[in-house]
């Protein structure tokens, strides 16, 4: 799963933004642009998926600071999220035939309106839509890999003040069984939703079958996914072992996370190789249990084989490298979003980690947000993203690739860090 397309209107610093995702986003700009108010897009989006709506919404300050300032009430605010797909959804037929549905895109859409006065709102649009291609089995077993291909199709699930409808465009020819789709149509279109909910916050539309995957919710991208922005003060600490299993965003955890690592002869050769590419003067990594309880991260250079450094000798780079590292290759999410990355790090070090990061985005989606000149140097111009702010004061997403005077500079061998420094990327 990876998001393709992101569309806001009137949130926070933006009026209204599309941004086209890659595999890699370099999201750059000077303070104040709008940087970590994209990332507060894909927050309120998870915090939706998690939590509902009106939590979401609390959880940004409230309706006055979710929205944009100048714009307040007099326009909507809406999100529209493009991602990509590749799940099989097997159908039921009256004939009883086999129908596959190959799901290759999900765009989710909502939108709602804000009263004049307080932090009441209403939901206007509620929509989602799953297109793909739909193909008849050529044999009883349904999960043979041939299929005949008969024709692109949707389905169209819309919630209008709470009463939940379902619309399916089949190619000409096809019929299906439409309430095998959802797994309890009755609980889920009957009883609906309430008012102020929307589709992204409902755990309960899971498909009758899937071949690949048991089961399925609208939900499932946006919970899933993780806004790292490392402390590396917080590992320095001991860390009560009643923590999280998973890395924590601040990185608070990540003696937990090592120790589970560490007990892994495969993880732990995994996790040694990438860290010696990077520091190659460690030569091994412990965690030590406390009298508490506590675990505490401890270090071994090969200068000095004799002895582990404690976390709290430990530097803030070495610790902040070690911590992205875990983010990008062993904790399994489909959206990784770090901010400043480079924090702490030599310069010798970034065009590595640049390099780590584009590997780790064949497997899954990133965005990181920088101030950092060496990043910009190192990554390609077509994985930069360019936030800025307008005349009107709106923040801007923009792709500094598809500048035709700025390639010109570019072509008289001015780099793109260069022109990131002297806040040039703004050509029109």
């Amino acid at each position: 799963m990876a998001i393709k397309k992101i569309k806001i209107r009137n949130f926070r610093s933006f009026r209204d933004v599309e941004v086209e995702l890659r595999d890699f986003n370099v999201v750059i700009g000077a303070n104040a642009s709008g940087k970590s108010n994209f990332v507060q897009i894909f927050k309120f989006l998870r915090d939706i998926a998690q939590s509902g709506l009106k939590n979401a919404i609390s959880m940004q300050g409230g309706v006055e600071y979710l929205r944009n300032i100048n714009i307040g009430a007099d326009e909507e605010f809406s999100v529209q999220v493009v991602a990509d797909y590749n799940l099989l959804l097997f159908l039921n037929t009256p004939d009883e035939h086999g129908i596959i549905m190959n799901i290759e895109e999900e765009c989710i859409e909502f939108a709602l309106k804000f009263k004049k006065r307080g932090n009441d709102f209403s939901v206007t649009k509620d929509k989602l839509i799953l297109k793909g291609y739909f193909a008849k089995l050529k044999s009883d077993n349904e999960n043979s890999p041939e299929a005949k291909k008969l024709g692109d199709g949707e389905i169209e699930v819309i919630n209008t003040n709470g009463k939940i409808d379902m619309k399916i465009a089949l190619p000409e020819g096809i019929e299906i069984i439409e309430d095998e789709i959802l797994s309890s149509p009755k609980s889920f279109i009957e009883m609906g939703l309430s008012p102020q909910s929307l589709l992204l916050e409902t755990p309960v539309f899971v498909t009758l079958r899937w071949i690949k995957i048991p089961g399925f919710s609208l939900n499932d991208l946006f919970c899933d996914f993780s806004i790292y922005d490392f402390d590396p003060k917080l590992p320095k600490k001991a860390t009560p072992v009643t923590g999280k299993a998973e890395l924590e965003e601040d990185g608070s955890n990540l003696s937990i996370v090592l120790k589970d690592i560490i007990e892994s002869k495969k993880r732990r050769e995994k996790l040694f190789t990438l860290l010696n590419d990077v520091l190659p003067f460690i030569d091994a990594l412990g965690v030590e249990k406390q009298a508490d309880r506590s675990l505490l991260f401890t270090l071994r250079e090969k200068y000095s084989k004799k002895q582990f450094i404690p976390a709290s000798l430990i530097s803030d780079g070495t610790i902040n490298i070690t911590a992205l590292i875990l983010a990008l290759y062993f904790e399994e999410k489909p959206l990784t979003i770090i901010e400043e990355p480079g924090r702490n790090l030599h310069p010798a070090l970034i065009a590595r980690v640049v390099e780590m990061m584009k590997d780790a985005s064949r497997n899954k989606q990133i965005i990181v947000t920088t101030h950092n000149p060496e990043i910009v140097k190192n990554a390609s111009l077509e994985d930069l993203l360019l936030a800025s702010r307008d005349k009107n004061g709106f923040s801007t997403i923009t792709r500094p690739a598809d500048n035709t005077e700025l390639k010109s500079f570019l072509e008289n061998e001015i780099g793109i860090d260069e022109l990131f420094t002297m806040n040039l990327l703004e050509l029109k």
